[in-house]
């Protein structure tokens, strides 16, 4: 079966042609379908896995939202857990490493003559300003190190209750300033990631916008392929199905294997067929 769109077919490759016109899910889903889909993913590549969780954290940081009394364990442990990754890989040489590919496959989609040029112009000039964006960063995060407040509480989150007032005085004294002192300084702090993510979350969406979602089926709740070289699986469930997917694999090779939710006689596999939709993202 073909997992590619087939929009520019006979204009550019299979490959080639799947990018050019879904920039998102290649099959809008509406908010009802939406409600009864349990949507995941599966990176087969390191990179990817480092740009999954770090799009994760941001989502637990909210950079937009207040950071107050009431939330301020959430946003720090999600704000030294990005600059951990960070300081662990060279995220940003990837990110712009995978740009630079970009710009290259829509160079040569420009001399295909049936290709929506203006579309693909809009779409160059995106990834030309991540690229001229991320090129003159430093080392990402190394400012915050310096940050006084920051080093001395990051020291404390790994501890069981090691936020106290009486262990971190002057996370205390932080909380207790105003609102716009606070917002000024979660500003400053994610100002030090923005670029990058910027520059990944582009990234993302154009490797999930590369294939469309097709329905297959799980016989016995298994379903294996050896399939081209891959770097991100998308899978959508029906709600409604008592089983959650256990994926494995590498980039050639892929085993989906459901497991129930609720366990009958010892036994976590879930036996019956399962009909889902999957997306393979090269």
């Amino acid at each position: 079966m073909s997992y590619q769109s087939d929009l520019f077919q006979g204009v550019a490759t299979e490959s080639e042609a799947a990018m050019i016109e879904p920039m998102t899910n290649a099959t809008p889903m509406t908010n009802a379908e939406s409600a009864y889909t349990i949507d995941y993913e599966y990176p087969l590549h390191e990179r990817v896995r480092t740009y999954l969780r770090l799009e994760h954290l941001k989502q637990l940081l909210k950079p937009s939202a207040a950071v107050d009394a009431s939330n301020y364990g959430r946003y720090f442990d999600a704000l030294f857990a990005i600059l951990e990754l960070c300081e662990r890989s060279d995220v940003r040489t990837d990110v712009q490493k995978d740009l630079d590919r970009r710009r290259a496959q829509l160079q040569v989609w420009a001399q295909h003559p049936d290709v929506n040029q203006a579309q693909l112009q809009a779409l160059a000039e995106r990834v030309q300003g991540a690229i001229q964006a991320i090129q003159p960063m430093t080392r990402i995060g190394s400012h915050l190190k310096q940050d006084r407040l920051l080093s001395v509480t990051r020291q404390r989150f790994g501890m069981p209750g090691g936020t106290c007032n009486f262990d971190v005085p002057q996370l205390h004294y932080w909380l207790h300033q105003s609102q716009e002192h606070r917002d000024a300084d979660c500003e400053r702090w994610w100002g030090e990631f923005k670029v990058l993510f910027e520059g990944m979350q582009l990234e993302l969406e154009l490797l999930r916008g590369q294939s469309q979602f097709e329905w297959v089926v799980a016989e016995g709740g298994l379903l294996q392929e050896s399939t081209e070289p891959l770097s991100l699986l998308r899978i959508r469930v029906p709600a409604d199905v008592p089983a959650y997917p256990v994926i494995s694999g590498h980039k050639q090779r892929f085993s989906i294997r459901f497991l129930s939710t609720c366990p009958q006689q010892g036994k976590a596999s879930f036996a019956n067929d399962v009909e889902f939709e999957i997306a393979l993202c090269p």
